[in-house]
């Protein structure tokens, strides 16, 4: 299969430990990063590459859900990056993948590292392929890529070290003391449907649970089964508790054994070829909704409760499952109740009136 992309790229000679792991893997990692859709094979290569695991093509059907990191991550990001790093196959950005988890250096050391096989390659050109590597391991938008225009939050890796980066800039020590109550109706479903917010699906760990638009959206992540991926790996960048956390907000929003949840999950699943694992945790008790139970997201949950309790239905499709002040519904429904009642009994006497009216007529003489 040709190249449609025609530029010389400098390929990187990568750290003799990287080369070991990734020369078994087979010739199909030498693929085109910019050759699209990857077939199945090939995707499980990738995953058994990132994370150190042998599965079968058996496992890895049966873990589900990696569809959607490769089409609305994986290959996204690689065909925007396409031209614009010195990386040109999987081999070649998994290596720097593989540098990234073997090594606990600042960037400029990553890079140095990088470079010592390849002293002619670009500086440009070979940041861009460190950022693209983060992207694709960690699900994170780092950097800036030459026409890149992945919407949302975007972090900067310079001089720490990105696990430093990452958590100073994701996930700081809370600032906001609220003492929030997150309720069983604090779902996705009902912010949509009774706060009218607009719930935008994103593959960027960074947007999970921000706000955007002056408050009128608010991104989910839905990469569950990606992300679990990492709990195994005995990585600093994603710790464990970090990625329980964060399938409990899911669990949280979209709880599995929530009827009007479910549903609603399932018809956006489908519409937008969603990680179906994202659905599939179940509720939180009272004792975990607490919001003290929450580290790496309370400060995006406080402010996410905080904005579904001031928004006020402005439409009559929201003010009708606004149940949220259960005196003011109540209220909107007797009210609403004795409105009909009004109406129908003055449609039963004006139809009496006229039947006896019409009656009255037929009985006079002629």
């Amino acid at each position: 299969m040709p190249n449609k992309y025609k530029w010389p790229v400098t390929p990187i000679r990568t750290p003799m430990t990287a080369v070991v792991q990734l020369s078994v893997m087979g010739d199909t990692l030498d693929d085109q990063l910019s050759w699209t859709p990857i077939a199945k094979p090939l995707r499980r290569t990738i995953i058994n590459t990132m994370f150190s695991t042998s599965l079968s093509d058996g496992q890895f059907d049966s873990i589900g859900g990696l569809d959607a990191y490769f089409n609305d991550w994986y290959e996204e990001e690689n065909n925007v990056a396409a031209g614009h790093v010195s990386v040109r196959t999987h081999r070649e950005v998994l290596s720097i993948i593989v540098q990234l988890q073997t090594t606990s250096q600042t960037r400029s050391e990553v890079y140095s590292t990088l470079l010592q096989g390849n002293p002619t390659v670009e500086r440009k050109l070979l940041d861009a392929s460190i950022d693209l590597a983060v992207r694709l391991w960690l699900t994170v938008s780092v950097g800036s890529i030459e026409q890149s225009l992945t919407p949302g939050k975007t972090l900067t890796w310079e001089e720490d070290k990105l696990q430093d980066t990452l958590h100073e800039s994701l996930w700081p020590p809370s600032q906001l003391d609220e003492k929030v109550k997150l309720p069983k109706t604090f779902t996705a479903a009902n912010l949509e449907k009774i706060a009218g917010l607009k719930v935008i699906w994103t593959s960027n760990l960074a947007d999970h649970l921000c706000l955007k638009d002056d408050d009128t959206k608010v991104m989910l992540y839905h990469q569950a089964t990606f992300l679990e991926l990492h709990k195994d790996l005995n990585s600093s960048m994603f710790p464990k508790d970090l990625v329980e956390e964060t399938t409990r907000t899911l669990g949280l929003l979209i709880p599995s054994i929530d009827k009007k949840s479910k549903t609603w999950f399932q018809q956006k699943q489908k519409e937008l070829d969603l990680d179906p694992k994202a659905g599939t945790y179940g509720p939180l008790n009272a004792s975990s909704r607490q919001i003290e139970h929450f580290n790496y997201w309370r400060d995006r949950l406080i402010i996410l409760k905080q904005t579904f309790d001031d928004v006020e239905p402005h439409s009559l499709s929201l003010l009708i499952f606004d149940d949220r002040k259960k005196v003011q519904w109540y209220t909107f429904w007797i009210a609403a109740l004795v409105l009909l009642l009004t109406i129908v009994f003055g449609l039963v006497q004006s139809v009496a009136g006229v039947v006896q009216a019409w009656a009255a007529v037929r009985s006079m003489p002629p």
